[in-house]
């Protein structure tokens, strides 16, 4: 348009050139450029519960929602009404008089109208400890939570992610309570007009620098969802990861999907922290960082072990049993001279060995006071058989890796002086754009997994892998152990699964906030009406997605068990990794003499072991490489030699030893053993599902006050949920105070309520000791008393009541509902 602004410029002729200039600007006013989609009538939702009276519009229970009655009298259980927009809009219809049972209608909301929330308690999950956030349910139309969620979280949200309906034709969601189908010519503009409305909601709850929305959705929309997000967050940085759900794929007679995507949507100063993981490499990040620097044994194993062999190292080591101290290092005992084993107490270390006899340790006194000087030393267990301690030094290996910085020290214990080492953490890598993991997978860790905490019975469509989320959550929110995160597409409630399972694993006390509608698939509500049930009651709403699935499968998965104490089957993956011991292989090949093997031979045998490249092997005595985790001993003539090499082969997880000799080569394992010892290899960390979480969740349903009674102070024990997840939902969510009481001052929790404002002076009294309060209500019209309570506590959050609460939701309206 500035091009064509340009050239009416130049037009020499002036009423022609103002005449063009006004038709463009019309122009300008009436087209829209980037994603064009028709704006759909406002959305209306029904509000069960809420009464019947003059003046609401309501629509039948059995009927379409985009069918409105306005009230125009109840009297004896029944309303009469005026219809005030008929279906598909007939105009002929307005107007029309009809009188109903007060049962058979709905209150309804439209889009945009002025609400006031409250939340009432349906049910609560206690598993953790009380002064830690709570996770929060919301059961309700999610863009109604999302005003509601305004008013204790606008700015505050460090990360939403939503897995919204993706629109696929399939009747898998409904707008103006009706499903949407393949043949909705206007299926695309009613799910971007649905997508705006509630984006531009989530938008304000978002930290507006370091704020992440992430989106799931799959080809159908993904495009469309791209433009729609762009427009919405013009100064935000948009990716889109593509992650694989089902390898196998989805053929429906064209390419065979196996993907969906994730749009991340970066606030300006929001980041991603690289992570072990990239979530695509074949190879897992090096898992060496995980695990712990080996100690070994002082000791010596194999060859050379006995007293005999090495007499100047068979001395002994003082120690303080009840501090597990080294106190001094004696000198060698001449050869001639014995310890007296039956006199021996646990407060000297000796090198006997498990077969009772006399060994030797593998360093010399001076050397192993200098090891012990710098933390290097340090006692194990005590071993009643060998009446002796286990000694634990570091050896040659460890010692060079720790000055070549592969190895660090991040510790010394404080009695002991022993070093704590760790390794240096490995190679980070930044999160690929594609991922491709098996945890992924939405039918084994998605659908499966459900299955296994609700049983057979529990139904739900495409839920997500818990890991795919769990991963997308980590990936924002690792760095982030307070955040509060939310979700107002909840349905199966995997990402508070998620939450739960990423605070368990990093010790975070991340808060979930969940919304999710309690609507009942297009199959249970034929055989519901059929039976007569009706929406609103109990019979039909304990059907629906929230109280038949969300909410049994956050109470479960935090208590670790069902409702009829059955524990949950099966074990998460945390993403932590662990070491355990793990024996190491070591096998006879008794089909000949090493020794007499060719090296051609040998190279065949070479061929059926893993990892030895036949390049590799010659005609030396033992085949041992830095890189590869065989060795082979041919010549079991040069044992003890090869044993003395294999002291610092701690890569090495598998020994094969080619000889005839039975008798021989079981002498030769126990020393193998003794050498190696077992070996350290790393996990993924498994934890039970029925150790549950340590968490505690409440579930609330969002109704409609009425404005005048809560100006009048009649409904604050309904708002007073609304007050503690203002203070943070921490601490127990107390009872509403009697009537009279002067103020509310819950123990434990973080806010107060001065109700009274006569007994302000006493109240600032009462509420001075207490530390932790970060929020103050105040029940008050006087703009007097609000600024003293402000005055009094600078560092204080002070919110009016009831001006602050009705004021927010009366100015609240990002839409204009039509009329």
């Amino acid at each position: 348009m500035a091009r064509i602004e340009e050239k009416i410029a130049e037009i020499p002729d002036a009423q022609l050139r103002q005449t063009i200039a006004e038709e463009v600007a019309k122009l300008k006013k009436h087209t829209r450029f980037g994603l064009v989609f028709e704006e759909h009538q406002p959305e209306v939702v029904p509000v069960h519960g809420a009464r019947i009276k003059r003046g609401e519009r309501v629509a039948k229970k059995t009927g379409s929602l985009t069918e409105i009655w306005r009230v125009l009298k109840v009297a004896d259980g029944r309303a009469v009404c005026e219809k005030e927009k008929g279906k598909a809009g007939k105009a002929d219809e307005v107007g029309e008089r009809e009188s109903f049972t007060v049962e058979e209608l709905v209150v309804v909301r439209r889009m945009g109208e002025a609400i006031y929330p409250a939340l009432t308690p349906i049910d609560a999950v206690s598993n953790g400890d009380p002064a830690q956030p709570h996770h929060i349910l919301i059961e309700a139309d999610n863009y109604h939570a999302l005003q509601l969620l305004l008013f204790p979280y606008e700015g505050k949200v460090d990360c939403i992610y939503i897995d919204p309906p993706y629109n696929t034709g399939a009747r898998d969601w409904k707008y103006n309570n009706n499903y949407v189908d393949g043949n909705d010519a206007w299926r695309h503009s009613k799910w971007l007009t649905f997508m705006a409305k509630r984006l531009r909601l989530a938008k304000r709850l978002l930290n507006p620098d370091t704020g992440v929305l992430i989106v799931t959705i799959d080809e159908h929309e993904v495009h469309h969802l791209g433009c729609l997000l762009e427009q919405e967050f013009p100064d935000a940085y948009i990716q889109m990861a593509t992650i694989v759900i089902n390898q196998k794929g989805v053929w429906q007679g064209r390419l065979s999907r196996a993907e969906e995507y994730a749009l991340f949507v970066f606030m300006q100063q929001a980041t991603i922290s690289p992570a072990a993981d990239d979530l695509l490499s074949p190879e897992r990040a090096d898992n060496k960082r995980f695990q712990q620097p080996r100690w070994e044994r002082l000791l010596r194993g194999g060859t050379n072990s006995r007293r005999a062999d090495r007499p100047g190292l068979f001395f002994p080591i003082h120690v303080d049993p009840s501090t597990r101290t080294i106190v001094s290092i004696g000198e060698p005992l001449p050869l001639a001279e014995t310890p007296d084993q039956a006199t021996v107490d646990n407060a000297v270390a000796w090198p006997f060995r498990s077969d009772g006899t006399f060994g030797n340790w593998r360093v010399s006194p001076p050397t192993l006071r200098v090891l012990a000087s710098k933390g290097y030393v340090k006692l194990g267990g005590y071993d009643e058989a060998r009446r002796t301690w286990t000694v634990l030094y570091l050896g040659q290996k460890a010692q060079r890796q720790i000055e070549e910085g592969v190895i660090r020290i991040v510790g010394r214990d404080d009695t002991t002086g022993a070093v704590a080492l760790e390794y240096a953490q490995g190679e980070q890598r930044s999160i690929k754009t594609v991922w491709h993991r098996a945890l992924h997978d939405a039918g084994n860790y998605g659908s499966s997994f459900l299955r296994n905490i609700l049983g057979e019975g529990g139904r739900f469509s495409f839920p997500k892998s818990l890991y795919a989320v769990h991963d997308a959550i980590v990936a924002v929110l690792r760095d982030k152990p307070n955040a509060l995160l939310a979700d107002f597409f909840a349905g199966s409630g995997t990402t508070l699964n998620a939450v739960n399972l990423l605070n368990a694993a990093d010790g975070g006390q991340r808060q979930c906030i969940l919304v999710t509608n309690n609507e009942v698939s297009e199959e249970d509500a034929r055989n519901l009406s059929a039976q007569g049930f009706q929406p609103g009651q109990d019979e039909w709403e304990q059907h629906g997605i929230c109280r038949s699935v969300t909410w049994p499968r956050s109470k479960f998965t935090i208590l670790g068990k069902r409702d009829d104490g059955t524990p949950l089957p099966g074990d998460y993956l945390t993403g932590n990794q662990v070491t355990r011991k793990k024996p190491r292989s070591i096998r006879q090949l008794g089909f000949a003499e090493g020794r007499n093997l060719s090296v051609p031979q040998r190279k065949q045998v070479a061929a059926l072991l893993p990892s030895v490249p036949q390049s590799k092997v010659d005609g030396e005595p033992w085949f041992l490489d830095d890189d590869i985790r065989v060795s082979v001993l041919w010549d079991v003539r040069q044992a003890s030699s090869w044993l003395e090499e294999l002291t610092d082969a701690d890569h090495v997880t598998e020994v094969c030893v080619v000889t005839m000799e039975g008798r021989l080569f079981n002498a030769l394992k126990a020393q193998i053993i003794e050498t190696l010892g077992p070996q350290e290899v790393s996990e993924d960390e498994k934890r039970p599902l029925a150790d549950g979480f340590a968490a505690n969740l409440e579930y609330f349903r969002l109704d409609f006050l009425d404005p005048q009674e809560i100006q009048m102070g009649r409904q604050f024990a309904a708002i007073l949920p609304l007050l503690w997840m203002t203070a943070g939902a921490r601490g127990r969510r107390p009872a509403a105070p009697d009537p009279h009481a002067p103020w509310l001052v819950p123990a434990n929790c973080p806010f107060a309520v001065l109700m009274q404002e006569t007994r302000f002076k006493d109240f600032v009294r009462h509420v001075d000791g207490r530390t932790d309060i970060t929020h103050v209500f105040v029940v008050t019209n006087s703009q007097d008393t609000l600024y003293k309570l402000r005055h009094e506590w600078p560092a204080l959050r002070v919110v009016q009541l009831y001006k602050d609460y009705l004021e927010n939701f009366r100015i609240n309206l990002p839409e204009n509902p039509a009329s």
